[in-house]
């Protein structure tokens, strides 16, 4: 399929999507009455320490783009903006690097997630578990015929999803099965895909293995229990909306 493929059909669920989102975000929303805080006019010391802050995003483009950089050289060029930040603010190194660990020790769990949900996926890659798990999820798959089957490959996708906690990956696994599997049952190319975006990006906000997930979740002090009675009713409202995108495209 040819990049932006139906492009009025994939921008408009995009923006439901998000609305549906918002919506519900907000009627559950809860601000508590906290008095603000003090506040005062930006100094120029404030101004360069945002710049200095953004500053390695601009070396990191570039790396990316003509280097092949990836997140070691990120971690690298934040490392050093952060050391930075402390010398400007009148930090000394030492009060620096003491500062760094004692914020870095809220995290070490979360790395320690994310350690272990990747440890899951590489088991199942490299062990050629996927394969079997694969096979016996889409077989099913091609006893049904039209939207049917289109609404069952979201179930499957965010099955699949469980152990395979990559969205890149995760197409690169299933897709190349999924497009003829779609021309066989009866259904869009354009639907297969809605279907996948639907099952595995819903599900990415959910499942237990994704270890930036629970990093993000341990970071912001919200129970994994809280998040999930949060995210599910959300996923499921909307899901409707790629229900909706795959009938319009079927």
């Amino acid at each position: 399929m040819p990049p932006l493929r139906q492009p009025a059909l994939r921008f408009g669920l995009l923006a439901a999507a998000v609305a549906v989102w918002i919506a519900m975000t907000s009627r559950d929303d809860v601000r508590p009455d906290v008095a603000a805080s003090a506040t005062g006019p930006a100094t120029a010391r404030d101004g360069l320490l945002l710049a200095i802050v953004l500053a390695p995003i601009v070396p990191y483009a570039y790396g990316v783009l003509k280097l092949d950089w990836g997140f070691n050289e990120l971690s690298g060029l934040f490392l050093i903006a952060g050391f930075a930040v402390g010398v400007v603010s009148g930090r000394t190194l030492s009060d620096t690097a003491t500062a760094f660990l004692k914020a870095m020790e809220t995290m070490l769990a979360a790395g320690l997630f994310v350690g272990v949900a990747r440890s899951i996926s590489v088991a199942l890659t490299d062990g050629q578990i996927l394969d079997t798990i694969l096979y016996s999820l889409a077989t099913p798959l091609s006893e049904a015929l039209g939207l049917l089957a289109a609404a069952l490959m979201v179930l499957f996708h965010a099955l699949l999803h469980i152990p395979v906690v990559s969205v890149s990956g995760q197409a690169v696994l299933t897709m190349p099965a999924m497009a003829p599997l779609a021309d066989l049952v009866g259904v869009s190319r354009d639907a297969a895909v809605i279907a996948y975006q639907t099952g595995a990006g819903l599900m990415d906000m959910i499942t237990p293995t994704n270890g930036a997930l629970l990093a993000m979740l341990l970071g912001a002090k919200v129970s994994y229990a809280r998040w999930i009675r949060f995210a599910i009713p959300g996923a499921l409202l909307v899901s409707r909306v790629g229900f909706a995108g795959i009938w319009l495209a079927g």
